[in-house]
């Protein structure tokens, strides 16, 4: 019960300002205007102002560490009978929370001044209109709240992302208006996804972004790597577990992005272990034909000599074949796969505009590489000049010149890489295509993760060992002799 007989003597005062969130601060309910009301009324009543309380981005739900210094030095100082706030609701939004404050500090003899609306805390009256205006205010704070989950729920149903744009987007426009676009850092997000679905350890990728000037931790990557915003999806609090369809530019399709996640996880056949030896590649890839499971791979030693086998673990089935063996059916079955001559001419020509499309990014990319080294020289330049004319010390002047010693010498590192994969480009086509239209010759020549590689794009669910007739099976195999039989 408050005894509102009993007040604090004095004129003595202290001034409470407070701003939730940075977006108030910017938008007209600043600490320095609150400031200064109090300090009018305080002149205005001939109030002596002993102590400033609050501050910026204090918390409007709980009682903050501000709010708590403040309760602590008006116990401390019986002096103190004023509390000057421009409105009650800048202790809390929350009515209990604010209601049980005043009426705390009440109990203690301190008056409690709305600046704004003039009302004190004296009697029985004023504080029921102050539980009144703070009961409004907290439901007024709702049903802004409940506007504003409605509007970002509405936004994000129709693709549009309305809150700060991701690492390697630039933002324009507001609300359903608002449009996301790659800028140049993500440009070189697309190159690192893009890494990543060649099986580039993150180590690698990390590095090839710092020589191209984007340093980023492995956190972030890995953020980057399970966001389907780079895949223009949108995924939000307020949709729950529903992906949307997003308006923003995707930096890979949806499909390259589900690929990565598969990677990440270890579930897709791309991915290499390392525990695999060079001399398995089938292994996990190839599976028994009479019950689906996948080999596993062994070596039998005997008479000094080793023997490499594929087997299968099912309980009751006895498939063991030699690995040799496999291997070579494996190659004769790669034979078929490759490019006819009479599609040669096509395939260049889509392998071409593929390169030239390659050939385009690296130039832009060279451009950027060059005027960043040209403002690294820059810098160097600066730095020496500053240290020789005394603006900087011996200690500063070596730290900083060794870095950025280190960035150009990155910076020329990957301008060489760009203008030799640009020379290389013309080479490179008549690779492919000779690689293509022999891709058998390419899969026994290769190691062992690049054989994965090639068994992945040909058989991406793998292939099936027919061990009764020692030959390899697929579903798409079968279609084809059913097709061709009924066209006969």
């Amino acid at each position: 019960m408050i005894n509102y007989k009993y007040i604090r003597t004095g004129s003595n005062c202290i001034i409470w300002t407070r701003v939730s969130t940075k977006h108030q601060e910017e938008n007209g309910a600043s600490l320095d205007d609150q400031k200064t009301k109090c300090e009018e009324y305080a002149r205005q009543r001939s109030l002596n102002i002993v102590g400033y309380y609050g501050g910026p981005h204090e918390s409007a739900q709980t009682p903050g560490p501000m709010i708590k210094k403040m309760i602590q030095a008006v116990k401390k100082d019986s002096t103190i009978k004023y509390i000057l706030v421009t409105e009650f609701d800048r202790f809390s939004r929350n009515a209990g929370q604010a209601i049980t404050l005043i009426e705390n500090l009440r109990e203690l003899g301190i008056i409690v001044c709305a600046v704004k609306v003039g009302l004190e805390t004296i009697n029985k009256e004023s504080m029921n209109f102050a539980r009144s205006l703070l009961t409004f205010a907290t439901y007024d704070n709702e049903i802004r709240t409940d506007k504003f989950i409605s509007g970002r729920e509405h936004c994000f149903r129709n693709g549009v992302w309305c809150r700060k744009a991701p690492l390697g987007y630039t933002k324009t426009g507001k609300s359903l208006n608002s449009r996301c676009v790659l800028n140049e850092t993500g440009k070189l997000i697309r190159k690192a996804l893009l890494w990543k679905l060649e099986n580039v350890p993150n180590h690698e990728i990390l590095s090839r972004l710092e020589r191209r000037g984007l340093k980023i931790t492995k956190q972030t990557l890995h953020h980057i790597f399970t966001n389907p915003f780079y895949a223009g999806k949108i995924r939000s609090k307020f949709l729950g577990n529903e992906i949307i369809d997003g308006v923003h530019e995707p930096a890979i399709t949806y499909t390259q992005f589900l690929r990565i996640q598969d990677i990440i996880t270890g579930k897709s056949s791309k991915y290499i272990h390392a525990k695999n030896s060079p001399e398995s590649p089938l292994k996990k890839h190839a599976r028994c034909a009479e019950d689906d499971t996948p080999f596993t791979f062994y070596i039998k030693k005997k008479g000094g000599n080793e023997y490499l086998y594929y087997k299968c673990n099912k309980i009751g089935c006895k498939t063991n074949v030699s690995a040799n063996k496999m291997h070579r059916k494996y190659a004769d079955l790669l034979t078929k796969y490759g490019i006819p001559s009479c599609m040669i001419p096509i395939f260049e020509r889509i392998i071409k505009d593929i390169m030239n499309d390659e050939d385009d990014g690296r130039r832009q990319e060279l451009t950027s590489l060059r005027k960043r080294l040209t403002d690294t020289e820059k810098s160097i330049k600066d730095c020496r000049f500053r240290f020789g004319t005394g603006e900087i010390d011996r200690e500063t002047f070596d730290i900083t010149i060794q870095a950025l010693e280190e960035r150009k010498g990155n910076l020329m590192l990957t301008i060489d890489e760009c203008q030799r994969d640009l020379s290389n480009s013309g080479k490179d086509i008549d690779d492919i295509v000779a690689t293509c239209s022999d891709i058998s010759t390419l899969w026994s020549a290769s190691d062992c993760e690049t054989k994965q590689k090639i068994q992945a794009l040909v058989f991406p669910d793998g292939i099936l060992w027919d061990s009764r007739n020692s030959v390899y099976r697929d579903q798409s195999q079968k279609y084809v002799s059913k097709h061709r039989s009924l066209q006969v």
